[in-house]
């Protein structure tokens, strides 16, 4: 078994050494000082912008900063996590310090972080710029066309409302089209500055809500289907390729998208599903051949009635990676894969043993954040009756929701404890949401899913 044989690679490359975590919310440190306790670490020194729902990590393995940094917006929340964890108040610099007076701990942080140093301890998996620019949804279009992969016809133009309705106009197949801001202020994700455009007044509010981050847009048409991602991790001589995963994301809200997060509950087609595993393999192939690239990545897009069509690349570990193999650290393995350590496996063989696993075990997590302190906290078992989830006994539920704060003030978690093999989870996040604005006091408001157009043609 090629998952075993990492762990005495892992306690190699992490054991024995001190690291200092940098967070958005306190208790993302959990599963990893859990790991590094496990590989024989002291227990490490963490850093959090702000607390989140659930446990914190006990005192005996972690030694734990709070910088006590207001809610936010998403991503302006991670932004400022980001930026508060660079220039941390000299009592917390001062911690670290003791904490390691020698300066040889490293830092580990956030999957999408840009692995500037912290406290002035090198970042462990740092991606190169070069990596990371690939991530900008304006420039990704050249990549697909480099990889030949078939694509929506797209344009960038600057944030004028002359150039972004002509480009529009040009596009709009007759669902609207889909306007992404560049990332020239830094990454941006979970539809924050990707918007559905169906109308004067919704290109109007786009363009306004682009235009406080970003100076130009990707515009391309409105794909029905399901939004889905692959990923690939790219190792020295095979790229590994891993099943769909459902990006839930829901039209509604201000700016037309609601990002939900998602699971490996639906399957495509069987063929579908291949034609999307050879499109990951060469991009992962081309990516390591063009620009030496280690690690994981994943593809995102639409699984359409014309088959899969990209809309993003993400250069680093995707929010579904450790739905594959729950046993797996898979953020530890491309890390340092980007430090360029090579584990002692078969990488095909891996490949097979985590498909094997993914395939069997499916996996359904949905999360929203919202504005404002919920109105009710804690553990709550649901059953999905009738297209609604009613409360239930824990050994009669299908789900549970966990409700607490979060870094824009509340935040909503669905567990799925019997996830709906081979079905979209969209209209399950419809209730849920629904579910948060009664119970929670959420305003989400009205919200749908997409449409599985591969089910509805048969």
């Amino acid at each position: 078994m090629e998952v075993a044989k990492l762990d005495a690679w892992f306690r190699e490359v992490y054991g024995r050494r001190r690291w200092v975590l940098g967070v958005e919310v306190a208790q993302a440190v959990n599963g990893t000082c859990q790991r590094l306790f496990e590989w024989g670490c002291p227990p490490p020194l963490a850093i959090a912008a702000r607390l989140g729902t659930g446990p914190l990590p006990p005192a005996e393995r972690a030694e734990l900063h709070l910088l006590g940094l207001p809610s936010l917006p998403m991503m302006e929340a991670i932004h400022a996590a980001e930026e508060a964890l660079r220039a941390l108040p000299p009592a917390v610099q001062a911690a670290v310090d003791r904490y390691d007076p020698d300066g040889t701990a490293l830092a580990l942080g956030a999957f999408f972080s840009d692995g500037r140093p912290i406290a002035g301890r090198r970042f462990f998996g740092a991606r190169p710029a070069a990596w990371r620019r690939l991530e900008d949804k304006v420039v990704v279009d050249a990549l697909w066309d480099a990889v030949g992969v078939p694509r929506a016809p797209s344009e960038v133009v600057p944030l004028t409302a002359e150039a972004l309705a002509g480009a529009a106009a040009r596009l709009d197949l007759g669902a609207g089209t889909v306007w992404a801001g560049d990332a020239g202020q830094g990454f941006h994700g979970g539809a924050t500055y990707t918007c559905h455009v169906t109308d004067a007044a919704s290109a109007e509010r786009a363009r306004v809500h682009l235009a406080t981050r970003c100076v130009s847009a990707r515009v391309m048409p409105f794909l029905e289907g399901i939004p889905c991602s692959m990923h690939g991790i790219v190792f020295p001589g095979h790229v590994v390729v891993l099943r769909p995963a459902e990006m839930v994301v829901l039209a509604g809200g201000a700016h037309g998208f609601q990002y939900c997060r998602g699971g490996t509950c639906w399957d495509p087609p069987p063929e579908r599903r291949a034609a999307l595993r050879g499109l990951v393999r060469r991009t992962g192939e081309h990516l390591r051949e063009t620009l030496g690239y280690r690690g994981a990545f994943t593809v995102d897009g639409v699984m359409t009635r014309d088959g899969f069509r990209p809309t993003e690349l993400n250069p680093r570990v995707g929010a579904a990676l450790g739905m594959m193999m729950a046993t797996l650290p898979f953020q530890f393995l491309s890390d340092a894969l980007v430090e360029g350590f090579v584990p002692p496996v078969s990488a095909p063989a891996l490949e097979d043993e985590i498909l094997a696993v993914a395939d069997a075990a499916r996996v359904g997590s949905l999360g929203l954040t919202f504005a404002g302190a919920p109105r009710v906290t804690g553990d709550f078992f649901v059953a999905w009756v009738d297209g609604a989830w009613i409360g239930a006994e824990p050994s009669a539920a299908d789900a549970k929701i966990t409700v607490g704060p979060g870094p824009s003030g509340g935040y909503g978690n669905l567990s799925m404890l019997r996830p709906p093999v081979g079905e979209s989870l969209g209209p399950r996040a419809v209730a849920f949401a629904r579910w948060l604005d009664e119970r929670a006091g959420s305003r989400f408001g009205p919200l749908t899913a997409a449409r599985d157009v591969d089910a509805l043609r048969g």
